[in-house]
C-alpha cells in the first residue's frame, strides 16, 4: 500500500511539473488567436490536406470552405514527394533511401493580403532498405511519409501562429506612412 501511494504521489508530481513548465507532446502544435482558416489546395482529397484540416480542427479552429469567411487562408501552392538512393552497398545495391516531402505555401489574411510570402517547407528522412524484406520496408517508408506529413503540418501551424501573433504596430505604421504620402 505504501508503494502504491508513493508511486501515485510521484506520478502526480511529475505530471504537475511537466504541465507547469509548458511541456507538451511533439504532435500537439498549439494554435493561438486563430478562430478560422481556409485551406486552398488543388487536391482537397489528399492525405496532406486531411492532416492539416484535422490538426486545425483538433485545436478548435474552424476550417472554412469559403476564403472570405475565414480569418486566414493557407494556400498550398505545391506539394511533392521524392525518393532517391541515399547509399549503395559494396555489391552496388541500394542499402538506404532518402525520402523528401516538400510543400509550398502562402498565408493570407481575410482580405487577401499576403502575410507570409511563398515559402517551401521540407521534411526529410532516411531509411535502411533490405531487398530480402521489401514489403516491411515499404510499410516503414509509408510510416515515415506520415511522420514527415505531420512534421510539415506542424511547421505550417507554427508559421500560422507567428503570423497571427505578429505585432500589428509594424504593419499599421507602414500603412499610415503610405497614406500620408
Amino acid at each position: 500500500m505504501k508503494k502504491l501511494s508513493c508511486l501515485l504521489i510521484t506520478g502526480l508530481l511529475v505530471a504537475a511539473t511537466l504541465s507547469g513548465c509548458g511541456w507538451h507532446l511533439r504532435g500537439t502544435a498549439q494554435v493561438n488567436n486563430i478562430s478560422s482558416v481556409h485551406i486552398s489546395a488543388a487536391d482537397r482529397f489528399n492525405d496532406f490536406y486531411g492532416s492539416l484540416s484535422r490538426s486545425l480542427e483538433a485545436n478548435d479552429v474552424v476550417v472554412e470552405n469559403n476564403a472570405t469567411k475565414a480569418q486566414y487562408s493557407v494556400v498550398i501552392l505545391d506539394q511533392s514527394s521524392r525518393r532517391r538512393t541515399g547509399s549503395v552497398s559494396v555489391s552496388a545495391r541500394v542499402s538506404e533511401y532518402q525520402l523528401t516531402e516538400n510543400v509550398t505555401i502562402m498565408i493570407l489574411d481575410g482580405n487577401g493580403k499576403t502575410l507570409l510570402p511563398r515559402s517551401t517547407l521540407t521534411a526529410e528522412r532516411y531509411f535502411d532498405f533490405d531487398e530480402n524484406d521489401v514489403q516491411s520496408k515499404e510499410g516503414e517508408a509509408q510510416m515515415l511519409k506520415r511522420e514527415m506529413r505531420d512534421d510539415l503540418v506542424r511547421q505550417i501551424i507554427i508559421r500560422l501562429n507567428a503570423v497571427a501573433n505578429r505585432p500589428a504596430a509594424s504593419s499599421t505604421s507602414a500603412e499610415q506612412d503610405a497614406a500620408a504620402n
